[in-house]
């Protein structure tokens, strides 16, 4: 519930991605060229806007919440000039192609966590393990995660804070 909400409330600036950490919320960006175009999103209640900002503010023990996971060709800027997807991946690849892992959280105020990792499984064998750090942000936290699937399966694409799994995504290389 708490992911939803704050996935809603963020939907409301269209900041939408953020390199390096901000310890107050950034004022509203001008939408970007192919987003003014899309209708605006439904607008939280006061209390969805509340809860997110309470736990921005004192969520710090709580830990960090994933907002964003995805399976890309490559990493670009988005039109802000912030870190973004570029190419989300469907459900199969060639072998050989680069996979990058995309993935945002949203951190509280304070909050630095050193205990994040991203890691890939080849048929059940992990492959290769990726450790990383999100320090505060209310806009979301980018960062990524590369490999080359150099063998023909199913490659599954797991991030974690510590031993628990947030999300895992799988894709088949031919």
């Amino acid at each position: 519930m708490l992911l939803r909400v704050c996935a809603l409330a963020l939907s409301v600036s269209s900041a939408a991605f953020a390199e390096a950490p901000s310890s107050t919320p950034p004022p509203p960006a001008e939408p970007a060229v192919a987003e003014a175009a899309l209708p605006p999103p439904p607008a939280p209640t006061a209390d969805d806007i509340n809860k997110v900002t309470a736990y921005y503010l004192r969520g710090k023990e709580g830990g960090p919440i994933l907002i964003e996971f995805k399976l890309c060709g490559a990493i670009g800027k988005n039109p802000e000039g912030k870190m973004a997807c570029d190419g989300e991946l469907g459900d199969t690849i060639a072998k050989g192609e680069p996979v990058s892992a995309f993935v945002r959280f949203f951190s509280p105020r304070g909050g630095k966590y050193e205990d994040l990792k991203v890691k890939f499984v080849h048929n059940g064998e992990v492959r290769s393990t990726s450790d990383f750090t999100v320090t505060e942000s209310w806009t979301g936290y980018a960062n990524y995660k590369r490999t080359t699937v150099n063998k023909v399966g199913t490659w599954d694409v797991e991030v974690l804070q510590g031993d628990k799994v947030l999300a895992k995504k799988s894709i088949i290389a031919q």
